[in-house]
């Protein structure tokens, strides 16, 4: 119980995951990553309604745009400040805590004031026009900071091993906050929920702000954490916070580094194909069925765009569920190795029943199934990057709506990827290099595995598994695995392999005195993230310009224009994600 446990039980930063008798290990890691489903929701409530709901108040098409660089703006500043702050907070409730909850409290308010502008204003359309932009744009401010704090605090509360099951579920939950949201601009919401509002954004403001505040109360009643004492920079200082920023990216292990220049190419493609898709799709249903100017069709094209959406995002929460269980990390196999192999004999009774029995031999063909089958997560995210460059290089040729809604599930697969795979990696050596710093006496404390309430593997048991399901890299090549300099705490691997060991080499050249706060590297890593949107925006409003200017003299009615030049820069995006192929194939081979 949590009132038994003695210092030395705490990890280093503060937090241990609850000890909660009686519920299952999918629980624990529900219960630490629902509030993502959440916060996703209000995210897909605004990209995916917030630029009709600002047309439908009167402003302008050029100044919506305007209105959503509030979204890389933020993520530019408020990430890495959030993370860096946040890592030196001494409040009661912890570290991440309070921040979530802040920002909650602030993003509930901007939704109310979203949805009711029309009436808070008094029906003065320039007053609401006004009060619906600020409220998005600290809304963009609010999303980010929860966000900040929710990614820390799943490195915070687990250790290496179990850094992949973390943001696996993270993943998961995602995946469902997305597909919610969307489905909800299939439906008739004022029809159907009339007691909630009158107009569609009224309801979905709503309903979104309910769910943000019961998923952010399950996360932060569940996770406890435990109040630092000796922040290594004080919120006042301003200069040093930005000085220490600086300096952490200067300092950061060469393999995260890594990792940020992948994210920087891989979202070069990214910004433009969640921008842009939607119209893109629509473009193509309007090309092949009618004229633009046609109500009917112009609405049955962006149903289209939203279908498009879905399938996307449903794709992707299914692959979120399927991919994990044919992968492995570094971390995961590291613990296994320092660890005595379970087997069901051993808890089982000299007759065991029938059932038993059929479950033992079910787990053991699954676990063969997985030795040949499962690769590492720096595979996993080549293969995800490759994929990805084929619908976008597709989008140059199709012409049917029915193909474009094809390759729009095809990218579910590399986008369940790209929000699961970096984490976890981050997350690894974070979490490694942090608990090689505690073993070595520094700041205290302990974060290492045998001081850490661990919560089990959910798709693979990786103590149950025999150590040669993974004994190969790609190449055949033996994986040779010893603990590290510390003892059992924080076993990493070394070997001669290259797509498994990038925890282990890192910790060989990393100071032990040199650990790392998951709130600063994750706001950094936001902003190799972030840079992709205004280059892609920059470079996106210059080809639709030059097209304009090509055009003016042979104006188009017939519609898919703009499918054309949309393909165009996702043609353009495709390349990037290439050499993000490219960097990913480098990162393995470390």
């Amino acid at each position: 119980m949590e009132s038994t446990r003695s210092p030395a039980s705490l990890s280093r930063s503060g937090h241990r995951f609850p000890d909660l008798q009686g519920l299952a290990d999918v629980t624990r890691f529900i219960t630490l990553t629902i509030a993502l489903s959440g916060l996703q929701f209000v995210w897909s409530v605004e990209t995916g309604h917030g630029s009709p709901y600002l047309l439908s108040l009167g402003l302008q098409k050029s100044a919506v745009s305007l209105v959503w660089l509030a979204g890389p703006l933020s993520g530019l500043i408020t990430q890495p400040l959030v993370g860096f702050l946040s890592d030196n907070c001494t409040s009661k409730l912890g570290r991440r805590r309070p921040y979530i909850i802040g920002a909650t409290v602030s993003a509930i308010v901007c939704l109310t004031i979203i949805g009711w502008a029309r009436e808070i204003a008094g029906g003065r359309q320039a007053a609401t026009v006004w009060l619906a932009v600020v409220a998005f744009y600290v809304l963009d401010f609010a999303i980010n900071c929860i966000q900040a704090s929710l990614r820390a605090i799943i490195v915070d509360m687990l250790p290496a091993s179990r850094q992949d099951d973390g943001t696996t579920w993270a993943s998961r939950m995602i995946g469902i906050g997305n597909v919610l949201g969307y489905l909800m601009g299939f439906l008739d919401l004022p029809r159907l929920l009339p007691f909630l509002g009158s107009t569609q954004m009224q309801i979905l403001t709503t309903i979104a702000s309910v769910s943000l505040s019961l998923t952010v109360f399950v996360t932060c009643y569940y996770t406890k954490e435990v109040p630092i004492t000796h922040p290594s920079v004080h919120a006042s200082d301003s200069f040093k916070v930005f000085g220490a920023l600086f300096a952490s990216l200067r300092s950061l292990p060469a393999s995260i580094k890594q990792i940020f220049r992948i994210q920087f190419f891989a979202w070069i493609g990214w910004f433009p194909f969640l921008f842009y898709s939607t119209t893109y799709v629509a473009d193509l249903y309007v090309a092949n069925h009618g004229s633009p100017d046609n109500k009917a069709i112009s609405d049955e094209a962006t149903r289209a765009g939203s279908l498009a959406m879905f399938i996307h995002a449903a794709s992707a929460l299914i692959f979120s569920i399927v991919l994990p269980a044919f992968t492995y990390s570094a971390a995961a196999v590291a613990s296994a190795s320092s660890s005595s192999p379970r087997h069901y004999s051993s808890t089982m009774s000299n007759s065991p029943s029938p059932l038993l029995l059929v479950f033992r031999n079910i787990s053991n063909i699954w676990h063969r199934i997985q030795k040949k089958v499962s690769i590492s997560l720096t595979t996993i995210w080549i293969i995800s990057l490759c994929v990805f460059a084929v619908p976008l290089f597709s989008t140059a040729v199709i012409s049917t709506t029915n193909s474009a809604m094809v390759l729009m599930g095809i990218s579910g697969f590399s986008w369940a990827v790209g929000i699961w795979v970096p984490f976890s990696l981050l997350g690894e050596i974070i979490s490694s290099t942090s608990g090689q710093s505690a073993d070595s006496g520094h700041n205290g404390g302990n974060r290492g595995n045998d001081d850490y309430t661990q919560v089990a593997s959910i798709d693979t048991d990786v103590g149950d598994i025999p150590l040669e399901t993974i004994e190969q890299g790609n190449n055949g090549d033996d994986v040779h695995f010893r603990r590290s300099r510390s003892g059992s705490r924080g076993s990493n691997i070394s070997g001669t392999t290259n797509d498994e060991d990038i925890i282990g080499r890192e910790l060989e050249t990393q100071e032990p005195s040199k650990s790392m706060s998951a709130g600063t590297v994750l706001g950094l890593h936001n902003v190799f993230v972030v840079i992709p949107q205004f280059l892609t925006t920059l470079a996106s409003s210059l080809i639709f310009a030059l097209f304009e200017y090509m055009d003016r003299s042979h104006p188009k009615t017939e519609g898919g224009q703009h499918a054309k030049e949309i393909g165009i820069v996702l043609c353009l995006g495709g390349v990037s994600a290439t050499i993000g192929a490219y960097h990913a194939w480098k990162l393995s081979r470390f």
